[in-house]
């Protein structure tokens, strides 16, 4: 980044940070609890995403696509997948994928181990908390999310403010958390999501999330290095 940005820079930077503020938000969502009918409705049709990428604008249709059916039934079903998907409510063998950084960064896969630790000390270092009510711990990918889009948020803010200084702090603190505290362990996640969903909305949302994670990080060293 440069030492002092044009204006046309800062406006750019705002936008930029302004739509993945939105995704990161909605990606939260849907790791947080079951799709209910307002979500549902929301994101199937109010939601925007627009991409130079094609494949990651075509991955997010798929998502509107799946919710075209929004009935009770298809709710229910939805929230079946949920939790056997994230919870491992269904045959024991089946595949699940547990939305914990520790459970895929720790030895014997365990939750609250060190990256819970880890990202705590991130949090209170930046004065970002979780909300009191969603009971999982820190290192639930629906934090992790809903923190990266805290610090988007930080910098559009400070970007208007026009201190460039903390903008630029925030922009590195975002691509750091993104690839120490994200992509160390997505891909495997991701996965084991794909696996476990078989078809439809959760299989691709871990498609997409995936992909969005990744061209974020390229999309934020283009920026800050």
């Amino acid at each position: 980044m440069s030492n002092t940005m044009s204006d046309e820079l800062v406006s750019n930077l705002v936008d930029f940070c302004e739509n993945r503020l939105r995704v990161y938000a909605m990606l939260s969502r849907c790791f947080e609890k079951e799709l209910d009918a307002a979500f549902a409705e929301e994101l199937a049709t109010k939601v925007a995403f627009a991409s130079d990428d094609a494949a990651l604008a075509e991955g997010f249709s798929l998502l509107q696509s799946d919710l075209a059916k929004r009935d009770e039934p298809a709710l229910e079903q939805l929230a079946v997948a949920f939790n056997r998907v994230f919870f491992g409510m269904g045959p024991r063998a089946a595949q699940k994928a547990f939305p914990y950084e520790s459970v895929y960064t720790s030895e014997r896969g365990l939750m609250m181990q060190e990256a819970y630790n880890q990202v705590l000390r991130i949090y209170r270092a930046s004065g970002f908390a979780k909300d009191p009510k969603f009971i999982e711990p820190e290192d639930h990918l629906a934090v992790e999310f809903v923190f990266m889009a805290k610090l988007c948020e930080q910098t559009v803010r400070t970007l208007r403010a026009g201190d460039e200084e903390t903008s630029e702090s925030s922009l590195r603190e975002q691509l750091a958390f993104a690839r120490e505290h994200l992509l160390n362990w997505l891909p495997r996640f991701v996965r084991d999501m794909e696996a476990a969903a078989e078809e439809g909305f959760y299989r691709h949302l871990a498609l997409f999330v995936g992909a969005f994670v990744r061209a974020d990080v390229r999309a934020l060293e283009e920026v800050v290095e």
